[in-house]
Formats: C-alpha cells, sequence, structure tokens
C-alpha cells in the first residue's frame, strides 16, 4: 500500500510529539521528534507531495478534441468576389494515443510520487542523523564542562591552602605564584568548555530552527559498555536504508520512462469529421477524414536510447549507494572498535593508577615531604587522563551514533546505551 508524503508528515505528527517539558531534561527521544516537528527542509517536503500527486492527475488526461472552421471562396475576384459563393467548413478532430501512452504516463508519474516519498524518507534520516550526532556532540560538550568545573574547584582550593602556608611561613611565595598560575589555566579551560557547550546547543538547535538557549540540560551519560555489540546484528539492516529504497524507486520510475518512450514511438490516429456548407442551392454535406503521421525518420529513437541509457546509469546507482553505505559502515565500526579499546585502556588501568599517584602526591605535600610543583603536575596529569578518557567515550557513542543512523532509524541503541548509569 502506497503512503503519500502528506500523510507521512500526519504521521510524524502524531507519534513522535514527545518534546521535553519546560524545565525538564531533554533526552534523544524528545530531541529526535523536535527536530522532525520543526526542521524546516522537512516542512518543504509537503509542497513537494502535493506537486506529486497534481502531475498523477494531469497525466491521466487525454487530448483536448480540436474545433475546425474553415471559410472559402470569399474575398476573391471576379465572381467569387465578396461572399457570394461562401462555403464554409466546420469540423472536429480528436487524436486517439495508441501504445498505451495515457497508462504509462500515469505509471511514469506514480514512480516520480513515490520517488518524492522516497527522498522525504532519506532526508527524514539525515536530519535524524545530524540530531543525533548533535545531541552527542552536546553531551560531550555538557560533561566536559562538568569535567572542567572540578580542576577549577581543586585549583580555588590549592590557593586558599597555599596562601595560608605562605602565611604561615611554611610555604614560599613561588608557590603561591605557581597556585594562581594553576588556576588561570583552570578558568581558561573552563572558559572554553563553556564556549564549546554553547557551540554544541546551537548545532543542535538549529535541527529544529531553534535558539541555543532552547535546548536545556541533557538527559544522559556517555557510555562505554566493557563488550562490544556483535557487528552481524547491525550489518544485517543496512537492506533496509532508505537510500536504498529511494534509488530502487528511481530505477523503477527509468524502466517506466523507457516504457513510455517505447509508447511515443507508436504513432498516434487523428479522425474527424463535420459539416460542408455549400453556397450554391444552401446544400449541405458530411466530410470525415483520417491523419497518421508517417514514422520515416522520426521513430523516437533518441529518446529511447537516451531512456535506456539513463536506466543503466540508475542500476549502476543502486550497487554505488549499496558500496557507500557498507563502506560508511565499516568505517564508523572501526571507530567504534579504536574507541572502545582506548576507554577500556584508559578506564580500568591508566586511571586508576594516575588517580593513586595523585592521592599519593596530594599526601606527602601535606605532610611537607613534596613540593607544590610535584602536587600541581600529578594534578595536570590526571586532569589530561580524564580528558582522555571523556574525549574517547565521546568518540565511541559518536561512532555508535552514526551506525544507528545506518541500521536502526529509531535509534533505540543509542538511547539505551547513553541512559547507562
Amino acid at each position: 500500500m502506497k503512503i503519500s508524503t502528506s500523510a507521512l508528515f500526519l504521521f510524524t505528527g502524531v507519534c513522535l510529539s514527545a518534546s521535553a517539558p519546560p524545565g525538564e531534561p531533554l533526552t534523544l527521544a524528545a530531541a529526535l521528534a523536535t527536530a522532525l516537528q520543526n526542521n524546516p527542509s522537512l516542512q518543504a517536503y509537503a509542497f513537494e507531495s502535493r506537486a506529486a500527486e497534481a502531475l498523477i492527475e494531469q497525466a491521466g488526461f487525454r487530448p483536448n478534441p480540436t474545433l475546425n472552421v474553415a471559410l472559402e471562396n470569399f474575398a476573391g475576384t471576379g465572381t467569387h468576389r465578396g461572399i457570394d459563393r461562401l462555403e464554409s467548413t466546420v469540423q472536429a478532430s480528436q487524436t486517439l494515443e495508441r501504445g498505451g501512452k495515457r497508462d504509462k504516463r500515469v505509471t511514469l508519474a506514480g514512480r516520480e510520487r513515490d520517488a518524492a516519498a522516497k527522498e522525504y524518507a532519506v532526508r527524514r534520516a539525515e536530519v535524524l542523523a545530524t540530531t543525533a550526532a548533535a545531541f552527542v556532540d552536546t553531551l560531550a560538550a555538557q560533561q566536559r564542562l562538568a569535567l572542567a568545573a572540578e580542576p577549577l574547584k581543586l585549583a580555588r582550593e590549592t590557593v586558599g591552602a597555599v596562601d595560608v602556608r605562605v602565611k604561615a611561613a611554611v610555604a614560599s611565595p613561588a608557590e603561591s605564584a605557581r597556585a594562581r598560575a594553576a588556576l588561570a589555566a583552570a578558568q581558561a579551560e573552563y572558559a572554553r568548555a563553556e564556549a564549546g557547550l554553547l557551540a554544541a546547543r546551537l548545532a543542535l538547535a538549529a535541527t529544529w530552527g531553534g535558539r541555543p538557549t532552547d535546548v536545556p540540560a541533557l538527559s544522559g551519560q556517555l557510555h562505554v559498555p566493557d563488550a562490544l555489540p556483535a557487528e552481524e546484528a547491525f550489518l544485517g539492516n543496512i537492506s533496509g536504508h532508505p537510500r536504498l529504497d529511494l534509488q530502487a524507486t528511481v530505477v523503477s520510475g527509468r524502466r517506466a520512462a523507457l516504457d513510455l518512450e517505447h509508447a511515443q514511438a507508436v504513432q498516434d490516429v487523428t479522425v474527424g469529421g463535420g459539416v460542408r456548407f455549400l453556397r450554391d442551392g444552401s446544400d449541405a454535406a458530411f466530410v470525415a477524414g483520417v491523419s497518421v503521421p508517417l514514422p520515416v525518420r522520426n521513430r523516437n529513437q533518441g529518446n529511447i536510447r537516451a531512456a535506456r541509457e539513463t536506466l543503466a546509469g540508475a542500476e549502476q546507482t543502486a550497487r554505488a549507494v549499496e558500496i557507500g553505505l557498507r563502506t560508511a559502515f565499516t568505517a564508523a565500526w572501526q571507530d567504534l572498535k579504536a574507541a572502545h579499546t582506548v576507554a577500556q585502556n584508559l578506564r580500568h588501568d591508566a586511571l586508576p593508577a594516575t588517580e593513586e599517584a595523585y592521592a599519593v602526591v596530594r599526601g606527602a605535600y601535606e605532610r611537607g615531604v613534596l613540593p607544590l610543583i610535584d602536587v600541581l603536575d600529578a594534578q595536570r596529569a590526571l586532569v589530561a587522563l580524564r580528558r582522555e578518557l571523556l574525549g574517547a567515550e565521546a568518540a565511541y557513542v559518536a561512532a555508535f551514533a552514526r551506525i544507528a543512523a545506518l541500521t536502526d532509524p529509531a535509534y533505540t541503541t543509542v538511547t539505551t546505551l547513553i541512559s547507562q548509569p
């Protein structure tokens, strides 16, 4: 059963009105629904649908009849001067299409309508992919800002503690200067994180034509599971991608266009009939005629050959689209595996060791065994490692979202991933 694009718009509006209430965190599902409802480019496709329906209506019309009125033997010379010998003929003619042209026109227009619906599905998938990627980037920027707040708080506490030690003549003024320099660096990093979050919110809001201030805090957590999912479970779903459906519809439309061009090679017949009024004696007589073009030179062979080549190109493009989708999947999967390896190594090996080293150095400094510079070095190493871990987690979830864009149009796998504690 065919579903028009207008109906698909209505279905989308009814089923995906899951926008987050004001003041509540924005979920991925709500962001996707908002983008589908308000994305300007998707709304424009409603006009394409109505235009396609109008073309189907136009394709079904038969040629109009023709009324011919001919006047003869008037305004001449001699006995034909004036209108004394005027003769007139009133005739109606109708072109009869042969070769099934009308049915083939309707079929082609229907294929073009189907292609318009498939194009909407492709654009819809692109909007979802862009929104999911922007959501992941914003979630990462949100966590990056929270991560930057920790060393900033610690740097402020360190400055206060060092000032107390300097006043008590336990630490040198140089340590106070180092602590203030570390605070300035932490403030700069926090400012960069704030700017990054604003830019990410701007990109996310743009998917539904909104403003960055319209984006509340996001609900979710970047998460890397201990084990990778099964690649085969995703790869088998590529065959249902909207781009493949669109290209299959394009191939079908090219075949319909070729059929129509073959039909155009069949010559139409024009039949006509009417009445001729004879001036002499006021007599009248019926006239009739049939005309058929002689296909001596033009047999529509050029258009047929062009349609055949266009069909071959569309079939080749279908194979190229499938190869492109599988290549994109492979690239995303390799990025997923790399990010998973990095995140697991950092979380299970490097991070515990770095946290332990920082705790040891911090305790030694508080006991007066180590100088402040060692504490700052250990602190920078820990912050850098946590930032690197967050980057690996963001890369993993971003790659997972790219895979979902190819294999999971509902993005249930990504929603489940970022919803885990």
